[in-house]
């Protein structure tokens, strides 16, 4: 954000600069509290008083941080995180909660992410309305190339029927990528087979001439006759099937017909976004507004 402005009298710029400085002495106090009561300490009494003692931060600034110092830790911490930051009901612990459910390293943790960040989701919005700070989470996570954060996203994009992002899961359900490459006089070969004969033949013979005896060295040689399969370049293909499976359980909800038949054809699914889905939409929005129209409460 600094870098993006010029002056640094700026009152955002100011404004960031204090919420860094907040951040860093909170930091300070939640790594000792993480000490003392949280890592390594087994005394249940002890953590249940360091979770207590981690409800007490309700800053902004610091929400980012309670993931990074305490979401390796063990499950009861990292749900006590989740429960806190959903108690927060603001769009910034939200969006927390929404990096959560994609990139935290535990199943667990990141299932109670998603599961909580839903019934926040229902509560804030009558409409089911999600917020433009989860979108940009599930958004930045559709266009990684690690499998686990791509199925996390998808998933999570279906669990709050998130229609933007069947484009992007679309997109997102193959993945290719070159491996290797070679060619010219070199031996670049990723890989070779061959089918062929080798026959074995003398290919020069030397004399060893000694006291009283004579003796002849062979060199001998194999001459191969069949065919080679050189592979110089590679494309590996990725089927990424848990996108798969939230594109098609998304779109055919929010469509109201199944579109399994598309299967893994790209071009298939471009097409009947382009042709059929987005007239679906733009119909059911105009008859929702007819219908408020019409509609004298």
């Amino acid at each position: 954000m600094v870098q993006q402005i010029d002056n640094p009298d700026d009152p955002r710029v100011k404004e960031f600069a204090r919420q860094q400085k907040t951040r860093v002495q909170l930091e300070k106090e939640l790594y000792k509290i993480r000490f003392e009561f949280i890592h390594n300490i087994k005394n249940k009494e002890l953590r249940s008083v360091g979770i207590h003692k981690i409800r007490g931060y309700t800053q902004p600034a610091i929400y980012e941080s309670l993931l990074n110092i305490f979401g390796k830790e063990d499950a009861d911490v990292r749900k006590a995180i989740v429960e806190h930051l959903a108690d927060q009901k603001n769009d910034l612990a939200d969006t927390t909660l929404a990096w959560a459910a994609v990139y935290g390293k535990f199943k667990d943790f990141r299932t109670d992410a998603a599961d909580a960040l839903k019934r926040r989701v229902k509560e804030s919005s009558k409409d089911g309305e999600v917020r433009s700070g989860i979108k940009t989470v599930v958004a930045h996570a559709l266009r990684s190339t690690d499998n686990q954060e791509l199925a996390a996203a998808a998933g999570l994009a279906q669990q709050l029927k998130l229609i933007e992002a069947i484009p992007m899961l679309i997109n997102a359900q193959i993945q290719g990528q070159q491996v290797g490459g070679g060619g010219g006089g070199d031996d670049h070969s990723l890989a070779w087979i061959m089918v062929g004969t080798q026959t074995a033949f003398v290919s020069d013979l030397t004399p060893v001439v000694g006291d009283s005896a004579v003796a002849f060295d062979p060199q001998v040689s194999v001459i191969t006759e069949g065919s080679v399969l050189r592979i110089i370049d590679a494309v590996v293909i990725t089927y990424q099937v848990d996108v798969h499976n939230a594109l098609v359980g998304l779109s055919s909800d929010a469509w109201g017909k199944p579109t399994n038949r598309y299967g893994w054809d790209q071009g298939a699914w471009h097409n009947w976004y382009k042709k059929d889905f987005v007239p679906f939409l733009a119909q059911k929005k105009a008859a929702e507004q007819a219908t408020a129209r019409n509609d004298p409460t």
